[in-house]
């Protein structure tokens, strides 16, 4: 999956619905070993409120990216739901599902098929084949499939939860919107661009029936919209939604965020594609400000930035700099010979075509230049970072040294130019 299309596979971190009540009980916040817990549990509520807090910590502690912890958190749920409510119980088809999204998480999808699917046969067996809490899991199994690079059983079981949600829930749940995104991303994926815009779109229009216009699956949905908007060549379209997207996150998280700085960047890219490189330009601008507030100034993601916008510098000198050079070619071409004959004629052409062009190629070279001197210091930033962070031999310095080579040529820094042509020769 690419940097810029927005995955939002969710649900699977939910507590199964019919235990979403454990939420609102008071939760005791456990970190020791099970085995040194097991003297606590001389009644039911006691260990309902234990793999309670348990059960809340680890979505807490996952979503925080301590998979590690996490891990051991669910394995601990997991063993009080088996030796206090049973093999069969609900409860312990819900931690078996936590420890599917974990060991998924941590790249084990063989054990994480075990467990959802042992999680699904619990469920089916107690709430029937058509619950809701049944298409939780189909979900999360349909998400593996995906992360296995098996469409066709991910599909499937995607239009599975679907349809469960659609009979359970009604055509106009969120939790139906998110099937359908879901299955969207899937096509997506699978360049199968009509199927995947018509349910982006239907998601959409759910989501902001239920939640309004500011909410950050309806961020994700606009964004992915979009490019596949761009991949199928409505230009105007996905420009529009990636403003809206951009919009929408900074209303959810503030300018300074990297939800905010993705926004940015994914609407620079697609002026960028368009050759509107005056428009991506304050976008590319921003996007590094974001990041340096984030990162700080020496951070490899701020380096790339960093060489994105000095790429457009660039590209806009190069532009300016083969206009100019073709206005010199068209003035020498249109200027008439010298005649013996007629001598005062044809100085009158010539210095006519002199009068008109002159002014604009060298206001063309200067604009090229201007262009090329800003892109200069941001490559040379960006260089020093990656030199420091990723080392020398990394293809993204190979590809700075170059542009910074062809840089200094065109600014006749014929000094640094060699360098970077030496440092070029040695790595290769």
């Amino acid at each position: 999956m690419n940097f810029y299309k927005s995955v939002a596979f969710c649900l699977g971190l939910c507590l199964l619905h019919v235990q979403a009540s454990a939420y609102t009980q008071n939760t005791l916040q456990i970190s020791k070993p099970v085995d040194t817990l097991e003297q606590i549990y001389e009644t039911q509520p006691i260990a309902d409120n234990v793999w309670s807090g348990l059960t809340s910590e680890f979505v807490n502690t996952y979503e925080a990216g301590n998979y590690a912890q996490a891990s051991a958190l669910a394995k601990q749920a997991y063993d009080i739901a088996l030796s206090n409510f049973g093999a069969q119980h609900v409860n312990t088809a819900d931690s078996m599902l936590k420890l599917g999204i974990i060991n998924e998480t941590l790249g084990d999808y063989d054990v994480a098929k075990q467990y959802m699917n042992g999680a699904m046969d619990i469920l089916v067996e107690e709430l029937g084949p058509n619950h809701e809490d049944v298409a939780i899991v189909l979900t999360n199994l349909a998400n593996l499939y995906f992360e296995q690079n098996l469409p066709e059983q991910s599909e499937l079981y995607h239009k599975k939860a679907l349809d469960i949600r659609k009979r359970t829930l009604g055509e106009n749940d969120p939790a139906v919107a998110q099937s359908m995104y879901n299955l969207a991303v899937l096509y997506d994926d699978l360049t199968k661009y009509e199927q995947a815009a018509e349910l982006y779109e239907q998601a959409l229009k759910i989501w902001n029936a239920n939640y309004g216009a500011v909410h950050p699956y309806i961020a994700n949905a606009l964004n992915n919209l979009a490019n596949v908007y761009m991949v199928m060549e409505r230009y105007e379209d996905a420009i529009e939604l990636h403003k809206h997207s951009l919009a929408v996150r900074r209303s959810l998280y503030g300018d300074n965020h990297a939800e905010v700085a993705r926004a940015l960047i994914n609407l620079g890219a697609l002026y960028v594609k368009q050759s509107a490189y005056g428009k991506a330009e304050p976008l590319y601008v921003e996007a590094v400000h974001v990041a340096e507030n984030l990162f700080g100034p020496k951070h490899p993601q701020v380096a790339m930035l960093l060489y994105s916008l000095a790429n457009i510098y660039h590209i806009q000198g190069r532009m300016a700099k083969a206009e100019s050079q073709h206005v010199d070619s068209k003035t020498e071409d249109s200027a008439p010979q010298p005649a013996i004959a007629q001598p005062v004629a044809a100085s009158k052409v010539a210095v006519s075509n002199v009068s008109v062009n002159i002014p604009t190629q060298t206001k063309l070279e200067k604009s090229a230049q201007i262009k090329f001197k800003k892109a200069v210091p941001l490559y040379e930033r960006a260089l020093k970072i990656l030199d420091t962070s990723m080392g020398s031999q990394h293809p993204a310095v190979t590809a700075m040294i170059n542009e910074l080579a062809m840089l200094y040529k065109s600014i006749g820094d014929t000094t640094n130019a060699k360098k970077m042509q030496a440092r070029l020769s040695s790595i290769h």
